[in-house]
């Protein structure tokens, strides 16, 4: 992380830092959600409650996006991706397919695939 630092400890904000721990985990709900392993977003949210232990006033991980904003998420998961990119670590940030057009198209994370199967589990 030298390179993208300066060599030097960074310093976020306490704001900076909700977004680059939970940006990239909303990312990977919403690959979840759109490869068919959970019925619907709020299977993670209770499962984000539940295990891993993410605010219940908050909602979940997805309601908790859904207040946050797709197209926010998706802008700062690019900012992100450009800014880590010099240490390799761009594509951790890179936003998927469902989350960017979850933006695109100003639906809600929670909605769910518009098409397709059932859970594959």
């Amino acid at each position: 992380l030298g390179k993208v630092f300066g060599g030097k400890p960074p310093k976020f904000s306490q704001q900076e830092m909700i977004e680059l721990l939970f940006f990239p985990v909303v990312n990977e709900g919403c690959r979840v959600i759109d490869e068919g392993i959970v019925d619907k977003a709020a299977d993670l949210d209770v499962a984000t409650v539940m295990a891993m232990g993410f605010p219940p006033y908050r909602g979940g991980l997805i309601f908790w996006a859904d207040l946050v904003g797709a197209q926010y998420i998706v802008s700062r998961l690019q900012q992100l991706s450009q800014q880590f990119a010099p240490a390799g670590l761009g594509g951790f940030f890179e936003p998927c397919g469902y989350l960017k057009a979850a933006a695109a198209s100003g639906r809600r994370l929670s909605e769910g695939r518009a098409t397709g199967p059932a859970s594959r589990l």
